[in-house]
């Protein structure tokens, strides 16, 4: 059942109208749309060097762990690294996070934008309540893992057939 939630849209006069939209499970069209912009973000990332590393450090761990000098120097690390990726940081990737939400509550990237930032965390919510993206994450994993055994059965299949196949002799 879809999660209903209201949107403020300001005409050109400046008149506001108030629009309800149910945001729903997304569908194969919208995560077309979310690969693609994933896609986009992950080589913003990798062509910004401060960037990479900023992701990397956090992924591992590190700066994370205030006891010790390591933790501190490693906290400085991640901190040089934000500061050196800001540009990147301020400015694209809320962008791509704000087309990467209107894709999955399928609420257009114009009217988003001028939503107030509450009403822009309801349509999050929604979009998480509507979709257990732990659910579609283990089950695209099933269906990939599915896959991966059904090709290397019949590459394993092949490979026998070819092995136990007689040559054939041409005629003289």
């Amino acid at each position: 059942m879809a999660t209903v939630i209201t949107l403020k849209i300001k005409d050109q006069e400046g008149n506001v109208k108030k629009e309800n939209h149910e945001v729903e499970e997304i569908d194969v069209l919208q995560f077309k749309q979310l690969m693609k912009t994933v896609k986009e973000i992950m080589a913003m990332v990798n062509e910004n060097e401060d960037l990479k590393v900023l992701f990397s450090s956090l992924n591992n761990g590190q700066g994370l762990d205030d006891d010790d000098e390591a933790g501190a120097v490693a906290d400085q690390d991640v901190i040089t690294k934000a500061i050196g990726s800001f540009d990147v940081l301020a400015v694209e990737l809320p962008d791509q996070a704000f087309k990467l939400l209107s894709i999955l509550s399928g609420v257009d990237h114009d009217v988003m934008e001028k939503q107030k930032l509450k009403d822009v965390m309801d349509i999050y919510d929604a979009v998480l309540e509507e979709n257990d993206m732990e659910d579609l994450v283990k089950r695209a994993k099933k269906s990939l893992a599915l896959t991966q055994t059904k090709f290397k059965f019949k590459n394993f299949m092949d490979k026998v057939k070819t092995t136990t196949e007689k040559p054939k002799t041409k005629a003289k």
